[in-house]
Order: structure tokens, then C-alpha cells, then sequence
């Protein structure tokens, strides 16, 4: 199994038309990660289990306090080979590709793209890692620790 690029951009764009966008614009040949959709996520007894993404983002997309990430693959060996959105608390959302980390250039061009996309400066390059932030400022500042790591 290959290493994997992360790119992660935020936007303060949490709707449903972003989001579909995005997924279209950069995996148009998709499926979904999982079966169902529980929320709140991981919860042992849920408010709502939806059975199709498109459901839980438009829950995600009037909810802004809502809390998910979810994910798709690409089909038909596309490439990048996932998507995802991570719907953060405070209405922020982080819009991510992962893809082969061997083709560096190829990475650094959705970055860019996915920054054009979204209207945003702020967006790194991560290895085999989630974004692990949980709002606007922990993005920030996992952005500047990437960034000094890879010397930019």
C-alpha cells in the first residue's frame, strides 16, 4: 500500500454547494467511505443515523456547530484517491485529498488548486496524518508546524 500526501485547505464556505463542488471538481468518480453516518459521530446511541453522505452534509451545512468528518475513495484508480470533509465546531470546514505521496508534484498542484477552489490561503501538505485540528486556530497553527517542517 502506497504512502499517502494529505492536503488539507479551510474555509469558512460550509455549505452544500461548496462541498459538492469540491467533491466534483476533484473526485468525480467516487464512493462513500461508510455505510451509515451517526450523529453525533462515533456516538453509541445517535440523534440521527443517515444512510448517504449527501444527507449528513446537508445536515453539516445548516448545523454549523456540528462536528464530522467524512470521506470518500475514488473509483476506477482515480487519482487523488480520497476526499474528505471535516466539518469543525466553530463552522470552519477543512476540504482534504489524499494521494500518492511518490508524485510531490502532483500533490503541490491540488494544493494549489484546492486553495483557488476555496478562495483560501491557508492550506498545508501532510503525511499519513488527519488534520487533527478542531477549529480555525489549530489549523493555523498545524499549518506553521508543516510548513517549518518542510523547510517553506
Amino acid at each position: 500500500m502506497p504512502e499517502y500526501s494529505d492536503i488539507y485547505v479551510i474555509s469558512d464556505k460550509r455549505d452544500e454547494k461548496t462541498a459538492g463542488n469540491f467533491l466534483n471538481g476533484f473526485l468525480p468518480e467516487r464512493e462513500e467511505s461508510a455505510d451509515e453516518y451517526e450523529v453525533p459521530q462515533f456516538s453509541a446511541s445517535p440523534d440521527i443515523v443517515y444512510s448517504k453522505a449527501e444527507e449528513l452534509v446537508k445536515y453539516c451545512s445548516s448545523n454549523r456547530s456540528a462536528e464530522y468528518a467524512v470521506y470518500w475513495r475514488a473509483v476506477n484508480q482515480g487519482k487523488p484517491e480520497y476526499g474528505m470533509v471535516f466539518y469543525l465546531k466553530g463552522g470552519h470546514v477543512i476540504y482534504g485529498l489524499s494521494t500518492d505521496a511518490s508524485d510531490d508534484a502532483f500533490a503541490q498542484k491540488l494544493l494549489i488548486k484546492l486553495k483557488e477552489h476555496l478562495g483560501s490561503e491557508l492550506g498545508y501538505i501532510g503525511h499519513e496524518a488527519s488534520p487533527d485540528a478542531g477549529d480555525l486556530k489549530e489549523f493555523m497553527r498545524a499549518m506553521e508546524s508543516h510548513q517549518s517542517w518542510q523547510g517553506s
